[in-house]
């Protein structure tokens, strides 16, 4: 029995409408604060683009990707009822209210109905950002395949661009005009981002969009050749970008990146099978080489190449995001099952916060989403993780064991397969998602493995 391919009837304006929204994003959203300045364009863009999406969003559009609705009609649902006001003897009997509920007594507000989040302005502003990722997934589901594809190129000329800021700035002086940010790492490799191991790990999901770029769609033997040589060039111009973000996370992140490029490599239908072997087997061998010579070469001639350093530094283990990890663990559990609140994390550890961890600059995030969201949404929060992992380890398992020469299809749904679970991987030690552009990124991976699952399958 033949499943219905995927099929939609593309929106002949969306295309072009949503590869302009994905370059003002990353121009617009390289940071997580809620202050940034930038917001107050890219927000409102996004709410208009996004009533625009959903004034031509029909079933046909959602049906192929249901899941990804539920998801985000769950976490949208989720933030709502963080903002609900509850009645005062409800909200008093949540765990971890106690303190709230004492300065009520002693200020005589006892009667006040509060929301279940303990710091509702930053809740509200947790939805208002997501607003930003849900124009992505309106917009794109009512893309063609082809056009859905076509924000490959424009997400790696966004990317080198990047890479090519951060090289600037490390040449440049520090807090120089490059810097787009004013809370920044000022002296680092950042390209369009504020944090170095944001533009790290986005430098990293690079490396197997080269390789899928390299031979996705391709339809002649120059062609082949002029992109694998093209990508091949890239992905050695992107290892040291990545070693000067300094950015341990991203190191990690690029060998990921690295292996991954040489399994989702496929050359194209169209040739014999004994050339296809051998394009296959002569583009991996370049490919490692290629990033061998490159490790070497930086490691040793560039005295900037800080990631290795601080990888091998003696205090790399005793970073300030693993001595907070334990009091963040025991404070979710004070909260548990409810949680904190979306977004309160900041001030709801502070009250928690051990003396011996005290430092002069405040805790942003947890450095780990995963502990942050137990801490700040409790049991809820963690059933939708799970159901997101659920889903996502259903979809890279259905798009792997398929056939080796899927097609263009396959490669791409295997593409945002790696590129959901590097993000998630650096979501162990930092907070990617909740900086705008990765999580555009993210449902752009999410739409293609989505997309890309649904054709070809018997």
């Amino acid at each position: 029995m033949v499943r219905k391919s995927y099929k939609v009837r593309p929106n002949s304006w969306a295309g072009w409408l949503l590869a302009i929204y994905v370059v003002l994003v990353f121009t617009l959203g390289g940071g997580s604060r809620a202050d940034i300045q930038s917001l107050i364009i890219l927000r409102p863009l996004a709410v208009a683009l996004g009533a625009l999406g959903l004034w031509h969003l029909t079933r046909e559009h959602i049906r192929p990707h249901l899941f990804l609705f539920i998801m985000a009609g769950s976490f949208f649902s989720l933030i709502l009822l963080h903002l609900m006001p509850l009645p005062p003897l409800f909200w008093n009997a949540l765990p971890g209210r106690l303190l709230v509920a004492e300065i009520d007594n002693t200020l005589g507000l006892m009667g006040v109905w509060r929301p279940l989040s303990l710091v509702p302005t930053a809740t509200w502003n947790a939805l208002f950002a997501l607003v930003v990722p849900f124009t992505v997934l309106i917009i794109s589901v009512q893309l063609g395949r082809d056009q859905l594809f076509e924000l490959l190129p424009i997400i790696l000329v966004i990317g080198l661009v990047s890479g090519f800021l951060g090289l600037l700035q490390a040449i440049g002086p520090a807090q120089g005009p490059l810097y787009f940010y004013r809370i920044t790492n000022s002296d680092m490799a950042v390209g369009l981002f504020a944090n170095r191991n944001h533009q790290a790990v986005f430098l990293a999901t690079l490396f197997p969009m080269l390789a899928v770029f390299a031979s996705a769609g391709v339809r002649s033997t120059n062609q082949l050749r002029l992109r694998g040589w093209a990508s091949l060039a890239a992905a050695g111009f992107l290892i040291p970008l990545i070693l000067v973000t300094g950015s341990r996370a991203g190191l990690l992140a690029s060998v990921i990146g690295l292996v991954s490029s040489i399994f989702l490599y496929r050359p194209p239908e169209n040739l014999t099978p004994e050339k296809r072997k051998g394009v296959k087997s002569y583009a991996r061998y370049i490919y490692v080489a290629i990033g061998a010579a490159s490790f070497v070469a930086v490691t040793f001639l560039m005295a900037r190449a800080e990631a290795i350093e601080r990888l091998l530094s003696a205090d790399a283990t005793e970073d300030l995001r693993w001595a907070t990890l334990g009091p963040i663990i025991n404070a979710a559990w004070q909260y548990f099952p409810i949680g904190s609140g979306i977004g309160s994390f900041v001030e709801v550890y502070q009250v928690h916060e051990p003396a011996s961890a005290l430092v002069i600059n405040y805790v942003n995030h947890a450095h780990n989403d995963w502990v942050e969201i137990l801490l700040t949404t409790g049991l809820p929060g963690a059933l939708l993780a799970g159901l997101a992992l659920w889903g996502y380890f259903k979809g890279a398992w259905s798009v792997v064991g398929r056939e080796r020469s899927a097609g263009r299809d396959a490669q791409f749904a295997r593409l945002g397969a790696v590129i959901l679970g590097m993000l998630a991987l650096a979501s162990l030690t930092d907070y990617p998602l909740r900086v705008p552009s990765l999580s555009c990124l993210f449902v752009v991976a999410a739409v293609w493995l989505s997309a890309g699952r649904k054709t070809g399958r018997s």
